[in-house]
């Protein structure tokens, strides 16, 4: 078997049949497509169920609790066949000539990864807009991959962005973290720092829907994801530290920006009342270790960034939200 995708789905009742659609199109030969029921209650599996019967190399893998989008994808990944892996969110829209192209240049050039491009889709409109303007790189290191995106500001860590090797990860014991939010930072980027060879073409492999509900959609209603902003920080600095590479510096950088966010953030998403007071009082309680944090980064701006907001969290919430204003909220 070439490939496997592993699509979770909880909750998606108005989405997933667009999601598989075009999956018709990918040869059933060469492709497993594993839908983990992650143990919803609407019409779900049932729309994934009808689609299954009418495909040999579709099937339900059902979880007997729920978990997550992350233990979902675990779980898929433990029953999963294919040489190569797919990870699909049941709401976006993937493009199959796309998956099934990049995971054959992955095969040709014996890649550990391969990294592709994504656009936008707004779900009330249907419009679509681009996604970051990747390069066509490699084959060649992770790590300069990941330095070369960095560079360019066009690197995204989402898992559903690449397709890999599957005896990689398994080699390397790479698996989702569970619990978290904004997991595919401790997945994809230790991965592809860790990849022997990759490559970036900048094909399209999917639609990735913008939509109300959705976990990045979460920000203005409870503060979890300052929980797990710290761990994700803490866990790539753990990464960084067993794992050097020619890329270290620039992922210190990659963490004191993530760790600036806990400001930035509730500038950004207009963060008010008992929500805000919430994540200022979680900057206060962890105060040493975001600090910490924030000072990893190695630029004249990120240090300025770094002292402004260690100094005075709120000072530095009202200058970035003018900021914002200033440049049409592009920062």
């Amino acid at each position: 078997m070439l490939l496997s995708l592993i699509i979770p789905f909880y909750g998606v009742e108005a989405y997933i049949s667009q999601c598989l659609e075009p999956l018709k199109r990918l040869p059933e030969e060469n492709c497993e497509i594993l839908l983990v029921d992650d143990c919803g209650s609407d019409r779900s599996a049932e729309i994934a169920a009808d689609f299954c019967r009418a495909r040999k190399n579709a099937r339900i893998i059902r979880r007997k609790v729920n978990g997550g989008l992350s233990a979902a994808r675990n779980t898929g990944l433990d029953e999963a066949d294919g040489d190569y892996i797919f990870f699909l969110d049941s709401d976006d829209i993937p493009v199959p000539e796309s998956i099934q192209s990049l995971t054959f240049e992955a095969k040709d050039q014996k890649l550990d990864m391969i990294k592709g491009a994504f656009a936008y889709y707004q779900d009330e409109t249907g419009k679509k807009t681009n996604g970051p303007k990747v390069e066509e790189c490699g084959p060649c290191p992770g790590s300069r991959l990941f330095i070369e995106q960095s560079r360019q500001d066009t690197y995204e860590p989402m898992v559903w962005q690449c397709i890999y090797r599957h005896s990689f990860l398994e080699q390397q014991g790479l698996r989702m973290s569970e619990g978290l939010l904004f997991e595919d930072e401790l997945f994809t980027t230790p991965a592809l720092l860790l990849a022997g060879k990759t490559a970036c073409i900048p094909e399209k492999l999917l639609l990735y829907r913008q939509r109300e509900g959705s976990i990045m959609s979460g920000f203005r209603k409870s503060i979890r994801w300052c929980d797990s902003y710290l761990k994700v920080c803490k866990g790539l600095k753990h990464f960084n530290e067993r794992h050097p590479t020619e890329a270290s510096s620039v992922l210190n950088d990659r963490i004191a920006r993530i760790a600036l966010s806990f400001g930035k953030n509730i500038a950004a998403y207009d963060l008010d009342g008992p929500v805000r007071e919430e994540a200022l009082g979680f900057i206060r309680e962890h105060r040493q270790e975001i600090s910490e944090l924030t000072c990893l980064g190695s630029s004249p701006s990120l240090q300025l960034q770094a002292f402004l907001f260690n100094h005075s969290p709120e000072t530095f919430i009202h200058v970035y939200r003018k900021m914002r204003k200033h440049l049409g909220g592009s920062t």
